[in-house]
């Protein structure tokens, strides 16, 4: 953000918060004050912002006027209607982010339930279909008992080293918390062009740090954006309002196709299958009982 623009913003900031001391709203003074924070700050405004924390109110609003009087030429011209397509278009970018951390945390769970069943499971499973397929041998059967061994044999050597970092509860509150932070500073549906194939890279990895439960990544990942000033949302790149009015569409697009597949998600067999489990662990004994007691008895038929 340039300077001007920047001296802008704090000017109404600034006028909404005298509005704001008329009113006698203290709580939302409060909100307003964290606001200003996150501006470059000079000696005026700190003196401002001192005021306001002090209750000094009257002399705040004096303090308030000065800064505006002295900075008035310095200040730009906004149009009202660009600042309305700016908002919009940053409130879809914040759903289009909500909506991706929701596919994500579904994602995850189906990831981590593969994993755990392959692992537990897998090699049983394995045995399972390597006697169906030496038993279809010379029958109508044959090519499909081939297939469904070799298809599982294949997915189950692809992620059969993965390993689901064992993490605490608080651990995991943490690894949301901090998954979510990253991913709106990184997310590639909403940084402009010229940064997107780099958005892309760097929320992948983070996507898979986090469906790894690798907590030490996605914090590296989250200090790197913050130190860095990476990316720029569009919102705030685009100045033109037609540019702004064809970027509010993409936006509204990209929700609809979110939502699409977020309900194809829920919809799929995986997830239905995976929500109907209330303890996974029970699940799990159960089913390796069962597949004991199937091997068992397909040894002693032969």
């Amino acid at each position: 953000m340039d300077s001007a623009t920047e001296l802008s913003k704090i000017a109404k900031r600034l006028e909404l918060i005298k509005s704001l001391i008329s009113l006698e709203e203290e709580k939302e003074i409060i909100v307003h004050i964290s606001r200003l924070r996150q501006f470059s700050l000079n000696g005026e405004l700190e003196n401002i912002i001192s005021l306001l924390e002090e209750k000094s109110f009257a002399k705040a609003m004096s303090a308030i006027d000065i800064f505006i009087n002295q900075h008035h030429q310095l200040a730009i011209y906004s149009d009202p209607e660009l600042e309305g397509l700016k908002l919009e278009a940053k409130i879809l970018e914040m759903e289009v982010n909500a909506l991706s951390n929701e596919k994500a945390d579904l994602e995850k769970v189906i990831h981590e339930f593969s994993i755990r069943h392959n692992n537990e499971l897998g090699e049983l499973i394995i045995k399972i279909l390597r006697f169906r397929k030496e038993k279809a041998k010379g029958t109508p059967k044959q090519a499909e008992a081939e297939k469904d061994y070799n298809d599982y044999n294949k997915e189950f050597e692809k992620i059969k080293d993965e390993k689901i970092t064992e993490l605490t509860d608080e651990e995991l509150k943490e690894l949301k918390k901090k998954y979510r932070a990253a991913s709106k500073l990184c997310h590639p549906d909403v940084v402009s062009e010229e940064q997107k194939e780099l958005a892309n890279k760097l929320f992948a990895e983070l996507n898979i740090a986090y469906e790894r439960n690798d907590l030490k990544r996605v914090t590296e990942i989250l200090e790197q954006l913050e130190k860095g000033d990476f990316f720029v949302s569009k919102s705030d790149a685009i100045n033109e309002k037609k540019l702004l009015k064809s970027e509010i569409e993409k936006l509204r697009l990209r929700i609809k196709e979110l939502k699409s597949e977020l309900k194809d998600i829920k919809e799929s067999e995986a997830y239905t299958t995976i929500s109907s489990i209330t303890d996974w662990d029970e699940y799990f004994a159960n089913a390796k009982r069962n597949f004991a007691k199937q091997i068992e008895e397909m040894e002693y038929g032969k």
